[in-house]
């Protein structure tokens, strides 16, 4: 009676072994899919911050431009004066944007060299390996035509 009992409550537990591992992976899977889901709110939140400040970052330009020219416009001098003094401005500008060009052209071309150079010597290496593969492809079909020939 008592081994029957015993006996009863294994089969049980054996009965109820495979719910626990499906429950325990259904958790697993809740914890990656949550894991999942804050990643991937965090990199939206990130862009969303980057997209901000970028906004923010050209308002601020454009608006000092045209205060600039409003301020200027609204200046007490002569109309002459004031074109004069707007063309300077511009030509300023117009400098200053000519300089940030050259600067990360400066900064970018040598990582543009390296690159090239880079890229070269990987295909040189490949034509290298490609021949010396093509090489022993056509030796090794020498020697087999060889001992057919013998055959």
């Amino acid at each position: 009676m008592e081994e029957e009992k015993i006996e009863q409550e294994v089969k049980e537990e054996i009965k109820q072994e495979p719910k626990k591992k499906v429950i325990e992976k259904e958790g697993e899977l809740k914890e990656e899919r949550i894991e999942r889901e804050k990643v991937h709110e965090e990199v939206k939140a990130k862009k969303k911050r980057r997209r901000a400040g970028l906004i923010t970052g050209i308002a601020l330009g454009v608006g000092t431009v045209i205060g600039a020219i409003i301020g200027l416009l609204f200046a007490p001098k002569k109309g002459k004066e004031t074109r004069e003094e707007l063309k300077k401005k511009a030509e300023e500008l117009t400098e200053k944007g000519r300089e940030k060009f050259e600067e990360a052209k400066e900064k970018l071309g040598p990582t543009i060299d390296t690159l090239k150079k880079r890229i070269s010597s990987a295909i040189e290496a490949g034509i290298k390996q490609a021949k010396e593969v093509e090489e022993k492809i056509r030796e090794k079909a020498f020697i087999e035509e060889e001992e057919t020939e013998e055959e």
